[in-house]
């Protein structure tokens, strides 16, 4: 297991082509007009094309879950007025969805997205 490995409940995932903390929205706004934003956030880990069994791992996960309903991810950390230096953080307490996959060239699903949400960075 390496340093920069993306795990999920502990099982190493393969690393995605893309990755990104997903931009807030604001919730509303206070009454000196500042935005109010939500206090999780969102990650997106996305593959361009991937094996089936790396796809099939993915769907497994989601499955597994599904009586719990919620994930330990590792993922990069959110920055913070400490952080210096790019490095992952275990969030827990996640929500996961279910893997969505594109279009199929020759037998590798291609545009495959895993969102985490529920993350308090």
């Amino acid at each position: 297991m390496g340093a920069n490995d993306w795990q999920i409940n502990g099982h190493v995932i393969y690393a995605p082509t893309a990755g990104r903390w997903i931009g807030q929205r604001p919730v509303d706004v206070q009454g000196d007009n500042r935005p109010i934003y939500s206090g999780v956030r969102a990650f997106e880990l996305r593959w361009v094309l991937v094996s089936y069994a790396e796809w099939a791992n993915l769907q497994v996960l989601f499955e597994a879950i599904q009586a719990s309903g919620t994930v330990t991810a590792r993922l990069p950390s959110f920055p913070t007025a400490t952080g210096s230096a790019y490095g992952f953080s275990i969030y827990s307490g996640c929500t996961m969805a279910e893997p969505i996959i594109g279009a199929f060239f020759e037998e590798h699903p291609t545009d495959v997205v895993l969102l985490i949400g529920n993350i308090v960075a």
